[in-house]
C-alpha cells in the first residue's frame, strides 16, 4: 500500500480520511509505504495514526518528503522504517492549546497539556531516550534531516528535491518553509554566463570587436585623390546589429 500524508493533521483531511479507508481493507501483513509532508495539527489524531503504524504487521516505511513537524512528526515514529530526503526537516515540540478563563481554569489547562506532552514524549522513546528527546520537545526544535539521523529519529537520507507543505492552521510558519526551500534549490546564476547563457569570453570578444566597429566608423578613411569619407552612422544601429 503506497499513501501520502499531507496538510494540517486533522480529521477532515482528505488524505488522512483516505488513509483511514484504505488501513480497512489492506492485509494484515502487507507492507505500507507512507510518505509525510505537514506542520502537523491534531496531537492525539497523530498518535493515533502512529500507533495504527506500529501495530501493523507487514513493514511500513516512513519517507519525509518536506517537513514532518509536530503531530506529523509523532506520526513517522510509527514506522519501521524512517526515511528523509536530505533537504527536509523535521520539527519536535511539546503539546500546546489555547484557552480563556478564570485563574482555576488556567491551571487545570496547564496540567493537562503538560499530561498531553508526556503522552507526545512517550512516541519518540522507541528511537530516543527519554531524557534528550524531553530537551528538544522543550526547545521547540527543528532538526535538518541530517540532525535527525543523528539523533536516530529517521534511519536513512536520500537525495531528491523537497515539496512544499501545505497548511492552513500553520501557514506561516508553511509560507516560511516554501520559501526556504525555494531558495535553497533555486539555481545559482554563474557570473561567467550572461541571461542569455553566452559565456564570459565569447562576451568579452563581441565587446572587443563592437568597440572596433566604432573606432573603424568614426575614424576618416583616407583615399588616394579623393576626400576624406566623413561617416556618420547612429550608435543604435551599431546595437542592433550586434
Amino acid at each position: 500500500m503506497k499513501h501520502k500524508i499531507k496538510g494540517d493533521i486533522i480529521n477532515w483531511n482528505s488524505s488522512i480520511w483516505d488513509f483511514n479507508y484504505q488501513m480497512k481493507s489492506i492485509k494484515e501483513d502487507e507492507d505500507i509505504d507512507l510518505s509525510v509532508n505537514s506542520y502537523g495539527g491534531d496531537a492525539f489524531l497523530g498518535i493515533d495514526i502512529c500507533n495504527t503504524l506500529k501495530d501493523h504487521k507487514g513493514l511500513v516505511t516512513v519517507t519525509i518528503t518536506g517537513m514532518a513537524a509536530s503531530a506529523a512528526s509523532v506520526i513517522c515514529m510509527g514506522a519501521d522504517q524512517i526515511r528523509a530526503h536530505a533537504n527536509t526537516m523535521l520539527m519536535v515540540h511539546n503539546a500546546q492549546t489555547f484557552v480563556a478563563g478564570n485563574a482555576k481554569k488556567l491551571r487545570k489547562a496547564a496540567d493537562d497539556v503538560e499530561k498531553v506532552s508526556q503522552a507526545v514524549l512517550k512516541s519518540y522513546t522507541n528511537r530516543v531516550d527519554a531524557d534528550t528527546m524531553k530537551k528538544l520537545l522543550d526547545d521547540e526544535t527543528y532538526l535538518t534531516a541530517e540532525e535527525a539521523l543523528k539523533y536516530g529519529l529517521i534511519d536513512e537520507i536520500i537525495d531528491a528535491e523537497p515539496e512544499e507543505v501545505e497548511s492552513e492552521i500553520f501557514e506561516n510558519k508553511a509560507k516560511a518553509f516554501n520559501n526556504k526551500i525555494s531558495s535553497a534549490v533555486a539555481p545559482k546564476r554563474s557570473i561567467s554566463t550572461s541571461a542569455s547563457g553566452i559565456d564570459e569570453n565569447t562576451l568579452k570578444q563581441m565587446f572587443a570587436e563592437f568597440r572596433n566597429e566604432i573606432k573603424n566608423e568614426f575614424t576618416p578613411k583616407k583615399e588616394p585623390d579623393q576626400d576624406p569619407v566623413e561617416t556618420k552612422q547612429n550608435l543604435s544601429t551599431l546595437f542592433l546589429h550586434l
